[in-house]
């Protein structure tokens, strides 16, 4: 265990399906045990720090004396597997064993266990929501109301446009997002998309539709073929829930995102939820014209999860 100005940090690593995932838990100064957030990563190869933007947020915890946790996804930093085998489904069973995992801790108090996710981990935070899981909290940060089809298909046409492709370069991505929907259902082999890619890949707006390779393509099938349900999760969620959004977020519909978690919420009946929408905010809740937090974002993150536990 190190100290790290005034933050106590241990090295966490625990057994899932045959992997070793490692990570690292943050210990406030004070009395123990102490409340603990698991921070989940969104899309993409992830270590424990994802890419620096963890760093940024743990001190919100920290400094309301509630520990944080993440570790680093199958096949980053020293966890070992790869991160493209497990669509949403596993990744959230890896989180339900991280929790097992700090419950087990001396330093934790096992009834007082939250989580919190960025963009997919967003969608983590709602499916473990709706699990009997006994958590204090969760928090989604931009976590899409709508399934993966509909996300993939609304953050290439928004991503596109705010980068200024022509309409029919968009439409034409579109497109083809929607071949790859289609042969991922039907779960097509690479062989069978790999002539489609090779006939498309030297388009401008190729980046955003592609498919790197048989992995990157296994990983896209899982995610369309398990077809999650975000409001169906919201609606069956267990405990308070905290939803945030972006006002001028590419990737997610975020006024649409708010009102439908916030419908699905009520439809729970969970004792506490709320919805928040930062009108400058963007996907992971910088405001766009100063590329700091949002005004207000990290505090209202500490002091909802504090209030929780």
């Amino acid at each position: 265990m190190g100290i790290v100005e005034g933050v106590l940090s241990r090295e966490i690593s625990f057994k899932w399906e045959g992997i070793e995932l490692s990570g690292s838990l943050h210990l406030p100064v004070g009395s123990q045990p102490h409340p603990v957030v698991l921070m989940m990563q969104g899309s993409g190869p992830a270590d424990r720090n994802n890419d620096g933007y963890f760093p940024e947020i743990r001190p919100a915890f920290l400094s309301r004396s509630v520990a944080t946790f993440s570790f680093d996804k199958p096949g980053c930093g020293t966890s070992t597997g790869d991160w493209r085998n497990y669509g949403l489904i596993g990744r959230a069973d890896q989180a339900e064993a991280a929790i097992a995992a700090l419950r087990a801790q001396p330093h934790i108090d096992p009834d007082r266990v939250g989580v919190w996710g960025q963009s997919q981990g967003g969608w983590l935070a709602q499916l473990l929501a709706s699990r009997p899981l006994n958590l204090a909290f969760a928090i989604a940060n931009s976590g899409p109301s709508i399934g993966v089809v509909e996300q993939n298909l609304y953050g290439c046409e928004h991503s596109m446009r705010a980068a200024a492709h022509s309409e029919p370069d968009i439409r034409s991505a579109i497109e083809f997002i929607d071949v790859l929907h289609q042969a991922a259902q039907r779960n097509a082999a690479f062989s069978e998309i790999s002539p489609l890619v090779a006939a498309v890949e030297s388009q401008a707006w190729y980046g955003y539709a592609e498919v790197e390779d048989e992995a990157d393509w296994h990983f896209s099938r899982l995610l369309v073929r398990e077809a999650y349900d975000p409001l169906q999760a919201l609606a069956n969620a267990h405990c308070s829930f905290l939803a945030i959004y972006g006002a001028r977020d590419v990737l997610v519909p975020a006024w649409r995102g708010a009102e439908e978690s916030s419908r699905a919420l009520a439809e729970s009946g969970v004792a506490q939820s709320a919805v928040m929408v930062f009108p400058t905010g963007d996907h992971r809740i910088r405001d766009t014209a100063t590329g700091g937090f949002a005004a207000g974002y990290l505090d209202l993150l500490g002091d909802w999860a504090a209030r929780q536990v």
